[in-house]
């Protein structure tokens, strides 16, 4: 795919500019702003650059929205697919170039309880790939090197802006270390814009000092074809099915989760419950051994979309108890299916998306009273309840499209480049 080179950009006066900037803030603030439907009646003359460190479904789904409305998309990764997932890479027709990366290993503990692998990129062909693209706004993942390599290139390219797209929460990012935090004061004062994804991330970016008129939201959205969009009716079964998606492993709380409904199963023994899990990981054994007379695990494996679709279409409630997520795809995947959500409010989505008692049910994962407390609340619920919630969890959610996530870019586009607001 062949790259054109970068208009030049229009000077205009910087107090016009900034009130433009904060007037564009407020409406990307409004999920459900009308005024996005209209943004791009027809493309952006701008190539587009974005940095990631690897790309998932959903990115896929909103950059294939993002390059219909601008002139040229060019995404660089720092490579195809991390080596934790389960998942080919999968591009369609996006311009995708994996760059020259180094990648490190580390071991991220949290005070939740949870230790896992932690991948560090440095993509150190970063300024030579934006010499060669020219592209005319750069939108860099994330507030590590891929970000500060960016601010070098930046710093020789004022007429280029820097977005750093912030994907990140305030639990999650609090226990990062002097290096990291030093690194991104640099980033503070090296890029333009900075986006958050939900309510923690934006509080996280004010924690920081930065203006608000250059936070934007950029929100998330879902792979469609994974949701389930037929019909739910009351269930017809004694047993209460609950459904997990995700992996086997300490930091999204399985353990705690079927550990706490093994002690509701004991104290309810006329209730029967089955927990199924679409996933694999380490714990898979740990979590089988915590079935018992009136509550049965069923393990569904790795599932293609289909399979997954057909989960959410065959469970009563999903469960979410992840110990630290910045964001946490499956709740919103869940409520498009018609399903309720019982969810760790340490996940970014529970915290924008979940509604007590209308579309699910919030909980501590760390404390086990609060978890205790919040699956009595699930599983006092009866059938008709369970429809109702999941037929307003799907309603409170429609808007959580790659449509929209790709209007956001667009109208950040349009503030950050002058030429492009007549």
């Amino acid at each position: 795919m062949s790259v054109e080179g970068a208009n030049s950009v229009v000077t205009t006066d910087q107090s016009a500019s900034a009130q433009h900037d904060a007037r564009a803030a407020r409406l990307l603030s409004e999920p459900h702003s009308g005024h996005l439907d209209s943004v791009t009646a027809s493309k952006l003359d701008a190539h587009v650059v974005l940095l990631n460190n690897y790309v998932r479904p959903h990115h896929v789904a909103a950059y294939t929205e993002l390059a219909k409305r601008v002139r040229a998309l060019t995404v660089l990764l720092s490579v195809p697919m991390e080596p934790d997932r389960s998942w080919q890479p999968q591009w369609n027709d996006l311009d995708v170039r994996v760059q020259k990366n180094w990648m490190f290993t580390t071991r991220w503990k949290h005070s939740s309880g949870f230790a896992e692998p932690n991948f560090i990129h440095v993509p150190i062909d970063t300024t030579q790939q934006l010499k060669e693209l020219n592209a005319d706004i750069v939108f860099s993942y994330e507030m590590g090197m891929r970000t500060f390599l960016s601010c070098w290139y930046r710093r020789f390219h004022p007429e280029v802006p820097l977005v750093m797209v912030g994907n990140m929460s305030e639990h999650v990012e609090a226990e990062r270390g002097l290096a990291r935090r030093l690194l991104r004061r640099s980033i503070c004062r090296g890029a333009d814009y900075f986006t958050y994804n939900g309510p923690s991330c934006k509080r996280y970016l004010e924690s920081l000092s930065l203006p608000v008129d250059r936070l934007f939201e950029i929100p998330y959205c879902i792979d469609s074809s994974v949701v389930f969009d037929g019909p739910r009716e009351l269930s017809t079964s004694s047993e209460r099915k609950l459904l997990y998606c995700g992996a086997l492993s300490e930091r999204k709380g399985i353990v705690q989760f079927a550990q706490a409904m093994h002690r509701w199963c004991d104290l309810n023994p006329q209730r029967k419950v089955n927990l199924s899990i679409a996933g694999n990981g380490p714990l898979k054994d740990e979590v089988a051994g915590l079935a018992g007379q009136n509550l049965a695990i069923t393990f569904l494996g790795d599932c293609d979309k289909s399979k997954l679709a057909n989960a959410y279409r065959d469970n009563d409630i999903a469960v979410f108890p992840s110990l630290a997520d910045e964001w946490g795809l499956v709740p919103i995947e869940a409520m498009s299916s018609g399903l309720p959500v019982l969810g760790s409010f340490f996940a970014q989505s529970v915290e924008a998306h979940c509604e007590e008692g209308k579309n699910g049910w919030t909980f501590d994962p760390t404390n086990e009273q609060d978890l205790k407390a919040a699956v009595d609340r699930a599983m006092a619920c009866s059938d008709r309840q369970l429809l109702d919630m999941g037929q307003y969890a799907r309603q409170s959610v429609a808007h959580v499209t790659p449509q929209r996530s790709a209007e956001h870019f667009c109208r950040l586009i349009e503030s950050a480049l002058p030429r492009l607001r007549s």
